[in-house]
């Protein structure tokens, strides 16, 4: 009765894990080493050669904006004009950095791996380290991923 046990709780356990697989399109990533932030709503838009892309979750969104309309890898940085920005109770931007030294520096990266034309999507994985506006507070965004998310393309009227 054990082994039948000790059986179901590994297949019950295996069936639920959260595969990206399960979910397209989709917008994920850790924040913090261990919770696991998935985006219920996403989109990603190129408006005057920049693109943006966005998802909300009910514990904070992810908003990451890069002056590009093709697949490449970007940099963040507090001197970049790249940014990527994580917002829950506070806004953390890899536009700030950290006080109390010079070691504390926003980074990360973008890396666009499929920029889908003919079917209008856009797939790629992200990592970041931002601060607040006062620099007191740090996030860490890692294993960020968004695959196959709906790509729009706007026209600014004049």
């Amino acid at each position: 009765m054990k082994k039948i046990s000790l059986l179901l709780l590994v297949l019950f356990s295996y069936n639920c894990e959260d595969n990206l697989s399960d979910n397209i399109p989709a917008f994920q990533a850790l924040v913090n080493g261990n919770n696991h932030w998935v985006a219920d709503d996403f989109s990603a838009t190129i408006q005057n050669n920049q693109l943006y892309i966005n998802g909300i979750s009910p514990f904070g969104s992810i908003t990451i904006v890069v002056d590009t309309n093709e697949a490449n890898q970007y940099d963040f940085s507090s001197s970049s004009q790249n940014l990527a920005v994580f917002q829950d109770t506070l806004q953390y931007s890899t536009q700030n950095d950290g006080i109390n030294s010079i070691a504390y520096l926003s980074e990360g990266f973008l890396d666009i791996q499929d920029f889908d034309n003919i079917n209008s999507t856009i797939s790629g994985h992200f990592n970041f380290d931002a601060y607040n506006g006062t620099g007191e507070f740090t996030v860490n965004i890692s294993e960020g991923v968004f695959y196959k998310i709906p790509l729009n393309y706007s026209v600014d009227q004049d």
